[in-house]
């Protein structure tokens, strides 16, 4: 088990034509993240035996690898066992960041267990592992949740302009608790994050 290794997936979908949607809100905060280290699209490199492209960087003591499964949302799982297989991490140093339809967009929720949701990536990840639901996640909201039949054509819809602002900052918040976390670990940020609204602010 290696305890100076960490990583943080973003998940989402990964053909073009799923940029800027809902579903994406995770690979949109990872794109963030990694340029506050200073780390270019360009510098992510394909791993097919790990299903991701994958970039890494020096954060603190820790060495950090930041991944973006080439899977399709449904299958994330099998990508994030993959990664953590092959960095020999345990689940308190793996975050899954993703799009939660039952927060409302301008909230993120940090946990470190817990079921899907409804959530298809995270389903497949705990499915892939065995069952195990003990890793950190983040909850990027894009809310309100219109339910029913109408829930999948939303979260593969694009981001509206309006949206689209909001969501700039969100992304913002989102990449400060992943650092929170990578310093101080998924209760401080827990503890600094949860129950912040941005329309509140």
């Amino acid at each position: 088990m290696n305890l100076n290794t960490k990583v943080i997936v973003g998940l989402g979908n990964p053909d073009s034509k799923y940029e800027n949607t809902r579903h994406n809100a995770g690979f949109d905060v990872l794109d963030n993240l990694v340029l506050r280290h200073n780390i270019k699209a360009e510098n992510f490199s394909l791993n097919k035996r790990l299903y991701a492209y994958i970039s890494a960087a020096s954060f603190c003591s820790d060495k950090v690898y930041f991944a973006k499964p080439t899977t399709y949302m449904n299958e994330s799982g099998k990508a994030v066992l993959a990664i953590k297989n092959f960095y020999k991490i345990d689940s308190n140093n793996l975050l899954v960041v993703h799009d939660d339809v039952s927060l409302p967009l301008g909230k993120i929720r940090l946990q470190k267990e817990g079921g899907a949701g409804g959530q298809h990536g995270v389903e497949s990840i705990i499915n892939s592992l065995g069952g195990a639901k003990d890793f950190n996640r983040l909850k990027i909201g894009i809310g309100p949740d219109p339910g029913g039949e109408l829930r999948a054509n939303y979260v593969l819809g694009k981001f509206t302009k309006s949206e689209r602002n909001i969501l700039q900052q969100v992304i913002e918040l989102a990449s400060n608790a992943c650092c929170v976390w990578l310093t101080s670990g998924i209760e401080q940020a827990m503890n600094e994050f949860n129950g912040l609204d941005l329309f509140a602010l």
